[in-house]
């Protein structure tokens, strides 16, 4: 399979980003998104902000982790909404996905520290689960220091340019992803992000350390002009600009 909806005819090549004139990104880290699919090492948080991040993270963590079916929370707790809505964020946003800005999809994630744990992601691209042409960007926030040891992600640079490639429907797993190019670990401190392609196709190891959890928190960007082909997605937020065709049900800041 290609995609959670093979019936709907949908756009799934990369489409490289034309930004002449980039406000927060440089020329080079962009030309580097279009042909390795990420920038990372990006400062998002830092200071009292970082420190009241983190601490919202580790007193929300069993809300943000227990459910059953996969849902996003950013539309109705105050603390994730302006996560996801950050001016820092979104600036940076803009150089790749234009002035208007949907978030539609958020996660955090947190993997405990186990000696024995097999608890692992496998390879797989983000298009593959989206009902819309694969036009996204994802930020993953470290909120914990994310390294090798403790589960960091792997990505496949370049891998994004192939489109989106054949994969099985059980967790949208690539079988023998190391073909298509060798992994590159992404560490990051807490506060710093990693911008990615949807079709760029990572991973991440399970966490092995004595001590050291690895928290982090990922959301999915659109363009407000991108159609979400099933629909209005239920979880969408307007971050910046404006939704001038409605194509988005977006929720207001939740109080």
């Amino acid at each position: 399979m290609k995609s959670m909806y093979p019936e709907l005819d949908l756009d799934l090549s990369f489409h490289p980003i034309v930004c002449e004139t980039p406000r927060h990104f440089t020329r080079e880290q962009i030309d580097g998104y279009n042909e390795q699919g990420y920038i990372t090492g990006v400062p998002l948080f830092e200071g009292s902000e970082l420190e009241a991040v983190r601490d919202f993270f580790s007193r929300s963590r069993k809300r943000l982790t227990s459910y059953d079916q996969f849902q996003a929370f950013h539309h109705e707790i105050p603390e994730l909404y302006d996560i996801v809505t950050h001016p820092v964020t979104t600036d940076y946003l803009k150089d790749l996905l234009g002035p208007n800005i949907i978030c539609h999809t958020s996660q955090y994630i947190r993997k405990q520290p186990d000696p024995n744990s097999s608890r692992r992601t496998v390879y797989h691209q983000d298009a593959t689960f989206n009902p819309m042409d694969a036009r996204c960007a994802l930020v993953w926030l470290a909120i914990d220091e994310a390294f090798v040891e403790n589960g960091c992600m792997g990505f496949i640079p370049g891998s994004h340019r192939l489109g989106v490639i054949e994969c099985e429907e059980a967790g949208h797993h690539i079988p023998d992803a190391g073909r298509y190019g060798e992994v590159v670990p992404i560490e990051l401190k807490p506060g710093q992000a990693v911008f990615f392609s949807d079709l760029l196709i990572h991973a991440s190891p399970p966490n092995r350390t004595a001590d050291r959890p690895r928290g982090g928190f990922t959301a999915t960007y659109a363009s407000a002009d991108l159609v979400p082909t099933l629909g209005r997605k239920k979880w969408a937020v307007l971050c910046c600009g404006e939704d001038a065709n409605d194509n988005w049900q977006v929720h207001p800041r939740p109080q």
